[in-house]
């Protein structure tokens, strides 16, 4: 696996476990309607954090194992800043870092 994936898949799990340790992850996937939203960030049918489980990180996992390009850029660090403008700031600041790593890791590859 070329480096750019090596790095990814390490943000990625980061991320994982950061969801996890926020008790943010689910083993339950949202329904068919809210997969269905054509809305950015799926945010009309879904909780950001749901959005990055099962939407962001499993198309990134796709990317990798079928050694696609990535994209060009990549800035979800400042949705999520927004989506969680209510959180503690300690309780998010973590999450927010894997968050702005990836953007980094993407937008520079």
């Amino acid at each position: 696996m070329p480096d750019d994936y090596q790095e990814l898949s390490r943000h990625l799990q980061r991320m994982e476990d950061e969801l996890r340790a926020l008790d943010w992850w689910s083993e339950t996937p949202p329904d068919a309607w809210a997969m269905a939203s054509t809305a950015p960030f799926c945010h009309d049918r879904m909780e950001f954090h749901q959005w990055l489980q099962w939407v962001m990180i499993p198309g990134f996992r796709q990317l990798i194992s079928q050694k696609m390009p990535l994209p060009e850029e990549c800035a979800i660090a400042p949705m999520a800043e927004m989506a969680w403008r209510t959180e503690e700031p300690s309780r998010i600041r973590k999450l927010l870092a894997v968050l702005r790593d990836i953007d980094r890791h993407v937008t520079t590859a």
